[in-house]
């Protein structure tokens, strides 16, 4: 018996030390491995020109951090996870990722997306989230994503950066959220 006790406590303690350790690591910077079987193509509103790989880092945004995330900024070549809404000028709605499920995943300078997403992402960290302004001709140009973007249009983002792709979530779960920053607001 009192070597089942022992044993019983040792369970304890070892369990209690891996929570511990798990929680003191979740704000340190998160390793980012590129991995190319991490991109999903079920997304293709993004569909656009990407950045040239002379572009100028300043294309024009204008970007406002909600909540400044924490870990490594996120640079090219880095895995990510992300919702997104995308409004016109006006405030309306044009597209809501999280309508169709889980974040998605983008490969930073290797997923075809617009531009002016792309840039909006560099920088941020794992937990953010931002808001920002991408002028027409970092979106969809001069011919728009008809029918819900017209000609020339301008558009505003809110982003918010999830754990970086490389952290396994169970599927069904619901996006992954960094336990240093609680959930995510309404």
């Amino acid at each position: 018996m009192m070597r089942s006790l022992r044993m019983g406590a040792t369970l304890r303690w070892t369990t209690t030390l891996a929570a511990s350790l798990a929680l003191s690591c979740a704000g340190a910077p998160f390793p980012r491995e590129t991995r190319a079987t991490n991109g999903r193509t079920d997304d293709p509103w993004l569909d656009g020109t990407q950045c040239a790989v002379d572009a100028p880092d300043d294309v024009g945004l204008h970007i406002e951090d909600l909540a400044p995330g924490s870990g490594k900024p996120v640079g090219r070549g880095e895995t990510v996870r992300v919702h997104y809404t995308a409004q016109l000028a006006d405030g309306t709605t044009v597209h809501n990722t999280r309508d169709g499920g889980p974040p998605i995943e983008i490969i930073i300078g290797s997923t075809k997306m617009i531009c002016g997403f792309e840039r909006a992402l560099l920088g941020m960290r794992a937990g953010g989230e931002r808001r920002v302004q991408v002028p027409w001709r970092v979106a969809f140009g001069e011919g728009g994503r008809p029918p819900d973007v017209q000609p020339k249009a301008d558009l505003v983002f809110v982003v918010e950066l999830f754990l970086p792709a490389d952290v396994v979530s169970n599927p069904g779960s619901g996006p992954p959220v960094n336990p240093m920053m609680g959930p995510r607001r309404q």
